[in-house]
């Protein structure tokens, strides 16, 4: 894959391999990849550059290629909208011949190993397929999944597509998606109301409540992408079907996915098997073969856009987020003033928008902490009582624990390791945990995870696709946990976009609770189950040098505000356990 394209001088072509198969000579390195200029996307840059660009070009990022060389290179000014010219031999007197056969010549130069490439992937296609019982192709309407469909249709006969409606998509994507399965022949699945795979959730109310996506806080794809798989893995009868997703997902695209491999279990849709058939092609080479086969094509490509997603997308590079502005104005407006309020809010200037800074926008996190309002040590076992806001999904949710009991205005849930137990108030519930000390680190970070994400949880469903049994369903107020949990415990395994937010409300399961210094002082007191802990600690720490006070016979022990408390949890947990 460090090859690069190169340029055959003779032929005036770009050629895949070592030599030219028209004329047998070698190549010179031209680009890493190339992808061919449409008409009006000629036109486009020629009006942003205020240049002529010969009709045989190629590009590559921010370079225009002509006959293998580079004509020209153009950075962004995002603030001011304008492609500005970097370097270049331009000749504006010039006239430029128009060569139209360049695509017929470059496809003649690489039949040989087009072929090839042809062959080795339907191969593979029948090989991995040959054993599942269902292989879907994940259709975006890009060029890629494309290419894949119509390889899979070679290799498997009759292929259904599953195309994913984020709710974000250019209009030319629907275009292209119905016309493309009537043209080829292609099965669409849609779900029980004949409409495409969706989640039911709305991006610009999420918007407000996760602040907008960035390549960071990649919220969107668990809630639009992933969830609706769920659901329609959910949908198939037959549990025992072993379903294979053949996607058209190519290493050169980002760094994130050179790191891919032709098949993976997916990381988040437990049970989800992907195939990567044409992982290891370059653009040209999809370009090229779309070509030779008179493949229908998204009008996406034609007006200059290289990726075809969704329309926010935060991961679009730098020069497709300035084109899609460009091509939509009415869908980027739309979404600007969602940047442009959350700029506002977060004393951020417009420039901030206009620059594009929001695609590596970091969050906050701004946490309000809940700590135990008392902790006991009841010998071989931590008590820890909360008194906690009365939440929609909380009590439910506790079912991935052990089976819940709910009586009245009480509850309780009872596992082999840790008992809950809980009273229902009008806006507070009380709350009691206790488990054994053995188990104190992985109950902790279990309990924290659970409570925080039950109390602050809007119901997105991005969790929804890591459950193997469907238990998980997105409801009005939150999440729901169905009879169907077996408690393995993976929603919890999965990172939550809600950790990602602006603001939220994490619950902690430390044995002490901290408060400052009701004198003033810059000292922390630390409450303590018991007196005993107290002076373990303490010793622990004078050990250290660190000066310390005890107090109450060891229940408070006082220590400075500046002391770092993640190294006191971590000498209690030693202690404790």
């Amino acid at each position: 894959m460090r090859d690069v394209v190169k340029w055959c001088q003779n032929c005036d072509v770009p050629i895949l391999g070592e030599n030219c198969e028209l004329c047998g000579s070698k190549g010179r390195d031209c680009a890493k990849d190339l992808k061919p200029m449409f008409d009006k996307e000629l036109e486009l840059f020629e009006k942003l550059l205020g240049v002529k660009i010969p009709r045989s070009s190629f590009r590559y990022r921010n370079r225009i290629i002509v006959s293998g060389k580079t004509y020209l290179t153009f950075r962004i000014d995002p603030q001011n909208e304008k492609l500005i010219l970097v370097r270049g031999h331009i000749d504006k007197e010039k006239v430029f011949a128009t060569d139209n056969d360049i695509i017929e010549r470059a496809i003649k130069a690489n039949l040989g190993l087009l072929k090839e490439k042809e062959a080795i992937t339907v191969e593979f296609i029948k090989k991995v397929c040959e054993s599942s019982s269902l292989n879907v192709v994940l259709f975006g309407g890009g060029k890629d999944s494309t290419l894949t469909a119509i390889l899979a249709k070679a290799a498997l006969g009759k292929v259904p597509l599953l195309f994913i409606d984020t709710t974000l998509e250019f209009p030319e994507t629907y275009n292209f998606i119905e016309k493309f399965t009537r043209t080829y022949g292609f099965d669409l699945l849609k779900d029980e109301n004949d409409n495409f795979y969706s989640a039911k959730n709305d991006f610009f109310q999420l918007c407000e409540r996760l602040g907008p996506p960035s390549i960071y806080c990649r919220w969107c794809c668990h809630i639009f992408k992933e969830q609706p798989v769920r659901y329609f893995l959910n949908c198939i009868k037959d549990k025992d079907i072993k379903v294979v997703f053949l996607t058209g997902i190519r290493r050169l695209e980002s760094r994130r996915r050179g790191n891919f491999f032709q098949i993976e279990r997916g990381k988040r849709i437990i049970g989800q098997t992907l195939v990567q058939p044409i992982i290891d092609w370059k653009d040209i080479e999809v370009w090229l073969y779309t070509f030779w086969k008179k493949i229908e094509i998204n009008k996406l490509y034609e007006l200059g856009h290289a990726r075809v997603g969704c329309w926010p997308c935060p991961c679009a590079p730098p020069l497709m987020d300035f084109i899609r502005r460009i091509t939509h104005p009415y869908l980027w407006k739309k979404f600007e003033k969602i940047l442009l309020k959350y700029a506002k809010e977060n004393s951020r200037s417009d420039k901030w928008v206009k620059k594009g800074l929001w695609r590596i926008r970091r969050p906050k996190r701004q946490k309000s902490i809940i700590q135990p309002t008392k902790i006991e040590d009841c010998g071989g076992e931590l008590v820890f009582k909360y008194r906690l806001p009365r939440g929609d999904s909380l009590i439910n949710r506790l079912k991935v624990v052990g089976n819940l009991q709910v009586s009245n205005r009480q509850f309780e849930v009872k596992s082999n390791s840790i008992n809950i137990y809980g009273k229902i108030e009008d806006e507070y519930i009380e709350l009691q945990v206790r488990y054994d000390k053995k188990s104190y680190i992985a109950t902790k970070m279990f309990i924290e995870k659970l409570l925080s994400r039950s109390l602050n949880c809007i119901g997105c469903g991005a969790c929804v696709s890591s459950c193997p049994q469907g238990a998980l369903q997105v409801k009005e107020k939150g999440v729901a946990v169905s009879n169907k949990c077996d408690r393995c415990w993976n929603c919890l395994k999965i990172p939550c976009v809600i950790e990602d937010s602006e603001r939220m409300i994490s619950v902690k399961m430390d044995p002490f609770i901290i408060s400052p210094c009701e004198k003033g002082l810059a000292m922390n007191h630390i409450l303590l189950p018991n007196g005993e802990l107290g002076e373990i600690l303490a010793r622990k720490l004078r050990a250290k040098e660190i000066n310390i006070e005890l107090h109450e016979g060891g229940k408070i022990l006082c220590v400075s505000m500046t002391f770092p408390i993640w190294r006191l949890e971590k000498y209690l947990m030693n202690v404790v356990i």
